[in-house]
């Protein structure tokens, strides 16, 4: 349930005397449309995202016609999921994340190995100065 419906957007009507709707699913079946009753304008909606991707009228489409199809067709994507390229990013960045961590627990643990010999083979104060106080 999008905001749409609360703003009074409603899925069922009976003025898509063009076809319109039946025009843009067949072309993506993620596409519809909503209508206002209240001020008489057209959400073309896409699914995926659940969002509104075209609001008629508007400068250039006056009326839901064939030319609303025509401009989807140059503007939309089919296939296009803004939810899949956000996934596949989140993914990535967590995949980066994880090999982070992992190099910084290699380091630290080759430097506790270091530090852990260093103080064995010298002495507890030696090994510490080195580490800790950089001498």
């Amino acid at each position: 349930m999008n905001r749409h419906y609360a703003d009074g957007y409603q899925r069922v009507f009976l003025n898509d005397i063009n076809n319109i709707e039946q025009r843009l699913q067949e072309y993506d079946p993620d596409l519809y449309l909503m209508w206002n009753p209240k001020d008489g304008t057209w959400l073309v909606m896409d699914g995926v995202m659940e969002m509104a991707i075209m609001k008629i009228p508007q400068i250039g489409l006056p009326t839901m016609d064939a030319r609303v199809y025509t401009r989807i067709r140059e503007i939309h994507a089919p296939g296009f999921s803004a939810q899949q390229v956000i996934k596949e990013a989140e993914e990535k960045a967590e995949r980066e994340e994880a090999a982070f961590i992992e190099s910084l627990s290699h380091d630290f643990a080759r430097e506790s190995k270091r530090a852990f010999i260093n103080a064995y083979d010298y002495g507890r104060e030696s090994g510490v100065s080195q580490y800790v106080n950089g001498v």
